[in-house]
């Protein structure tokens, strides 16, 4: 798991990130992203969220926070904003910080998101670990919550579409 936390602009849809220590894949944030979430520690088959999964689906696209992700509906139309990342420049390339909201009315989670891409495969994924609270303390024991997407096509959802 590539793990270097830094940020990329918004206004620079193609960014770049090391897959290994030898090749670049370029990766562009931008587009829809389908994966599921689980806590942190307990495996992509760990089923906790009953019979519906814990899948989520998101379009990310570019807003004035950097990056907002609009969720993706059962019925496959667009609902509201709930992921917000910021590009974090002090940590390097492809990794941000930002917030994550699960159900409206709940306590938002506090995210550092990064992606990977395998230089043999292209497979690129998008990494969330976060937690509830003001601010993501990665030394702590656990996270509530760690999130793994797949890039899965175009976004089709925006800004003006999103739901509140």
């Amino acid at each position: 798991m590539a793990s270097g936390f830094g940020g990329s602009a918004a206004a620079d849809e193609a960014v770049a990130t090391k897959a290994g220590e030898s090749a670049v894949v370029p990766v562009s944030l931008a587009g829809r992203w389908v994966g599921r979430y689980y806590g942190y520690g307990r495996g992509k088959d760990a089923q906790d969220c009953g019979a519906d999964g814990c899948g989520l689906t998101y379009d990310i696209v570019a807003c004035k926070e950097g990056w907002c992700g609009i969720t993706i509906k059962d019925d496959k139309s667009c609902g509201a904003v709930a992921v917000h990342l910021a590009a974090d420049a002090k940590e390097g390339d492809a990794a941000f910080k930002g917030k994550l909201e699960l159900a409206k009315g709940a306590a938002p989670y506090t995210v550092e998101a990064w992606y990977s891409a395998d230089a043999e495969t292209k497979a690129v994924q998008l990494h969330l670990l976060g937690d509830t609270g003001p601010e993501l303390m990665l030394f702590r024991r656990s996270f509530p919550l760690e999130a793994t997407f797949e890039r899965a096509g175009d976004a089709t959802c925006n800004i003006d579409k999103a739901t509140s």
